[in-house]
């Protein structure tokens, strides 16, 4: 896959690897020697400080060595031995642990308002417009702001539904793609490649009113690679977001010198788009302008001639238009793990056909208006996202003042993870909690955005995702019409139950039209 759950790319999951390993270590070994011989020597517990329990830290570093490439495993491992609430020291950093529903709760919702912040990182410095995107920027008025623009202009319910025919149409021209392709005999298609095409076709036809290769394929492509690229970068443990005094280090392997090249590559395509728009604003009559489907860039670009709430300016456009394409790189890739899990067990996929076939009929497509007729469908995506949440750690959190939490002593400034990938995994919560089995939804109310908090693929509480809803959608509307119009099966595989679900590679399967 271009970007796989289970093994996330090195930097994303657990700090320094290859060339920038050495210099790492010989800086933390020296500033250990020099910690020993100057440091007084005491001990202070967590128990002794009211903190919650977790493991020893080492000077300098922490816990972080305790940290591997799959963070969400070897936290709950730590959470078996410490408990759901556990402290930990990742460098100079505080930082909570929230392994169970129940903890989640407390901070999320009892205490939302206190861990509503996000902590500063280089990522947001370099790559989000210095935390100008809703994602990553600090709690307070400008977040809530931002906030009530997402919500009230550009995700509501009414903007939604003026892009369903995009929608629609784009997963029409996908689905007659994969159609060509099989009637070259037994063909294998590489469904992650075509989910992503889709997903961004989708994306930028919302915000922009053009596919982001319709100008040149080599630019689509190389954005789509990296959007990848600064998702790990977001999500990677940068040394100096956590030992700030050898922070050069960062410098050094190259980290912040691709952060900057990745900004600038996307903030040159972002800056064409909106100069585009404008040109093309300008040489529309007013009759044309009237009957002009308007594009989020568009809306966007109205609020900042018209907005005098803030100074509104092409900065937080862009920065708005590089959260949009974040999220469409976590719908896909929940869309590409349904698939999986779609191949790897057939029965699931061939009664999600029957409930599609009951409700649409054999000779016609899906339209978004039968979704919301398919339990089973949302049965199969809902377990999707328990098992493989598209992002497993959340983004963190950050206190903003000394609190108490079930006990124990929370100081001001810091950070809170919540074991999204491990709530989901929980047996004290679900019976076999590592089976897919979509049929554990049927008749439940389960919650998935947020209020309620045995699953948390979106969040929760004030810094939850705003577009979950839209998310959703597309991840269904996509998956019902690649199961309604395929049948599917594994290429050389004549036991489907063996694939592997920690592969990296991308998912080659042959369709044959039903």
């Amino acid at each position: 896959m271009a970007f796989s759950f289970p093994e996330l790319p090195a930097v994303m999951a657990g700090g320094p690897t290859g060339p920038m390993l050495m210099p790492v270590a010989f800086t933390i070994f020296f500033l250990w020697v020099l910690y020993k011989l100057l440091a007084p020597q005491r001990k202070i517990t967590n128990a002794s400080s009211g903190l919650p329990p977790g493991p020893p830290a080492w000077p300098i570093m922490g816990n972080m060595h305790q940290l591997g490439k799959l963070p969400y495993r070897d936290l709950r491992d730590l959470a078996k031995k410490y408990g759901p609430l556990m402290f930990l020291k990742l460098g100079s950093v505080p930082t909570v642990v929230v392994s169970s529903s129940d903890m989640a709760k407390e901070f999320l919702k009892t205490h939302d308002l206190v861990f509503a912040n996000r902590p500063a990182s280089t990522a947001s410095k370099y790559v989000a417009y210095n935390e100008k995107n809703l994602s990553l920027a600090p709690y307070g008025d400008y977040w809530r702001h931002m906030r009530k623009v997402y919500v009230m202009e550009l995700l509501s319910a009414k903007r939604t539904e003026s892009f369903r025919s995009v929608r629609e149409e784009e997963v029409s021209v996908a689905v007659k793609s994969i159609w060509e392709k099989s009637q070259h005999g037994t063909v294998a298609v590489n469904v992650s490649e075509s989910i992503a095409s889709l997903i961004s076709s989708i994306i930028w036809r919302t915000l922009a009113g053009t596919k982001s290769s319709e100008d040149d394929d080599s630019v689509g492509k190389e954005l789509n690679r990296m959007v990848h690229q600064v998702t790990s970068m977001i999500g990677a443990f940068n040394i100096g977001d956590f030992i700030p005094y050898i922070a050069w280090i960062d410098e050094l392997s190259g980290v912040k010198g691709q952060m900057k090249k990745a900004h600038n590559f996307f903030d040159a395509v972002a800056e064409k788009i909106i100069v585009d728009h404008i040109e093309e604003s300008k040489n529309r009559g007013n009759q044309e302008q009237h009957k002009h489907t308007k594009d989020l860039v568009d809306v966007l670009l109205e609020m900042a001639d018209n907005t005098t709430e803030m100074n509104f300016t092409r900065e937080h456009i862009k920065a708005i238009v590089f959260d949009m394409m974040l999220g469409g790189l976590l719908t896909t890739i929940s869309t590409e793990w349904a698939m999986n899990e779609m191949l790897r067990n057939p029965h699931v996929s061939q009664k999600l056909q029957a409930e599609i076939e009951s409700i649409v009929g054999k000779d016609h497509m899906v339209n978004e208006s039968d979704l919301g007729h398919m339990e089973y469908l949302q049965c199969v995506v809902k377990e999707t996202l328990r098992l493989y949440p598209p992002d497993p750690l959340m983004l963190p959190h950050e206190s903003r003042e000394d609190c108490t939490v079930a006990g124990y002593f929370i100081p001001n400034k810091t950070n809170l993870i919540v074991n999204v990938w491990a709530i989901g995994r929980d047996p004290a919560v679900w019976e076999d909690p590592m089976t897919f089995k979509p049929e554990r939804f049927i008749g439940n109310n389960i919650d998935i955005r947020g209020r309620d908090f045995k699953m948390l693929p979106f969040g929760a509480g004030r810094r939850g995702c705003p577009g979950a809803g839209l998310a959703m959608g597309k991840i269904e509307f996509v998956l019902a019409q690649l199961v309604h119009c395929f049948d599917w099966t594994i290429e050389g595989n004549d036991n489907p139950s063996d694939l592997d679900m920690t592969r990296k590679d991308n998912i080659f399967a042959v369709p044959t039209l039903k």
